[in-house]
């Protein structure tokens, strides 16, 4: 196919939307709102460590709002499934604005912690959105809409790093969760408008309620161990009893699922290759171009004497990652659109493959702020196409009353992993350090930036490899056994 056929085709597709376009834009602002509340709360971490003292304290309201959205999605992703998508949407959306209202007129440390631990709820967001878009959108252009939510995602990002810290500057950090209001109520209003009533799911009689609310418990206990280790290491007596008993409660749970007629939450969906395919790249890319804000703020600024930093501010270091995540707008529908015309298999591949080359750059390229901006736009480029592949994957490989489950699985596993992919990555850059003589703070050499990029570039090549299992050309959607 030539240049103007692709052009005359991708401009086909999207005028075969224009339909559809109010109710996708409620959606993408639903998205843009669940990923702003996301990454806001770091753009006033320094404001609220001011405020309350203890760097350790504030982190809690980062660490419990990603250990509450992993939960959430699955368990409200299978809500929506049953009870229908966009009530169950609505009624996230809602929390989310009492949450932010809480937090917003916290009168202490407790109160704030409770409205983010409420706000955790929007986790679940993607995946009913994903749910959505195939429920109300033609079959042939599924991908795209996918493709758009995980754009949405890349805004909201955006919209909390620059939004959320000129807020912040120029008034304060409660001004923030006021925003965060606006952003949830506009997203509210916008589905209740646009977005079609969901029918009901299938009949819930025989449904195992007790083993699904069972996940939930279990994957915070182990969520909360992984996050806690920066802290207080791999052997604190609280850090392990959570995990045990985290352990012991998902065991049960995956006996129950695996015995029981009907389970709430279906592990036997991974029996389905293309299931199992999208969740495990899943895990290597989060193990891997994921840790994309953690490497780079380390390059960035750290000292120039380290022999890798560059000495930028927090400021400037929040600048640099802005081109990327615009021009990744971009990366969810081109993703779509090539699943939509020759598979998850091609999509995979060339998003795999673009970050992996991002990587590599960056291994040997890393001696001024415009080459890191370059490779940034490139591995978060192909890091998107690469994570809204997955998601279209699994719309196609399951049935219409599984979507919104399997795409909370997804979330979990992606949130499970990048907290691991953390641990190993402070780990590596820990592992080799150079101390300030005058402040006594401690910078990764060289060698272990290196260490790590080399690591990490295994995992992107391993996530690459992993789309041949997949079969070539676009999957039926009835296929939901392999």
């Amino acid at each position: 196919m030539n240049g103007a056929n692709i052009s005359t085709t991708a401009n086909t597709d999207w005028a075969a939307l224009k339909p559809y376009r109010f109710m996708i834009f409620a959606l993408f602002i639903a998205e843009i709102t669940g990923s702003f509340e996301s990454a806001m709360i770091i753009a006033v971490m320094k404001y609220l460590i001011e405020d309350f003292g203890d760097p350790a304290l504030v982190g809690w309201l980062v660490t419990a709002y990603l250990i509450v959205g992993a939960a959430a999605a699955a368990l409200v992703g299978r809500m929506g499934d049953i009870f229908g998508r966009r009530r169950v949407l609505l009624i996230v959306l809602a929390i989310g604005v009492a949450g932010s209202l809480i937090s917003a007129f916290a009168p202490s440390f407790g109160w704030l912690l409770a409205g983010r631990i409420m706000q955790g709820m929007t986790g679940a967001i993607l995946a009913l959105c994903i749910g959505l878009v195939r429920e109300n959108l033609p079959q042939q252009h599924v991908p795209m809409g996918i493709g758009l939510m995980i754009s949405g995602a890349s805004v909201g990002t955006a919209a909390g790093l620059i939004l959320g810290g000129w807020i912040a500057d120029n008034y304060s950090w409660h001004g923030v969760f006021i925003a965060s209001v606006g952003f949830c109520a506009a997203a509210w209003g916008a589905v209740r408008l646009w977005v079609p009533r969901s029918p009901l799911g299938a009949n819930t009689a025989g449904i195992d309620w007790f083993s699904g609310i069972l996940f939930a418990p279990g994957i915070m206990l182990v969520l909360y161990y992984v996050g806690s280790i920066a802290k207080l290491g791999l052997f604190d007596n609280t850090g392990l009893v959570a995990f045990t008993a985290g352990m012991a409660l998902l065991a049960y749970w995956l006996w129950r699922s695996l015995t029981a007629k009907v389970p709430l939450l279906d592990v036997r969906q991974f029996r389905n290759r293309n299931v199992l395919v999208a969740n495990v790249v899943t895990a290597l890319v989060a193990l891997s171009s994921l840790q994309i804000t953690l490497i780079f703020a380390i390059l960035l600024q750290s000292p120039v004497w380290t022999g890798i930093g560059l000495g930028v501010s927090a400021f400037v270091s929040g600048l640099a990652k802005l081109p990327s995540n615009l021009l990744s707008t971009f990366a969810g529908p081109l993703s779509g659109w090539i699943t939509g015309r020759g598979g998850g298999r091609m999509a995979m591949l060339l998003g795999g493959a673009l970050a992996a080359s991002g990587w590599v750059m960056v291994y040997f390229l890393h001696d001024s702020i415009s080459t890191v901006v370059a490779i940034l736009c490139v591995i978060s480029f192909g890091t998107t196409i690469l994570f809204a592949v997955g998601p279209t994957i699994l719309a196609e490989a399951v049935t219409p009353d599984r979507t919104s489950e399997v795409s909370g699985m997804l979330a979990v596993v992606r949130g499970l992993f990048q907290g691991i992919g953390a641990m190993i990555v402070t780990s590596l850059l820990a592992s080799q350090v150079v101390t300030d003589p005058a402040s006594q703070a401690q910078y990764p050499t060289q060698a272990a930036f290196q260490l790590t990029i080399a690591v990490v570039i295994a995992f992107s090549i391993l996530a690459t490899l992993c789309a041949f299992a997949l079969p070539r050309g676009r999957a039926t959607a009835s296929a939901t056994s392999a």
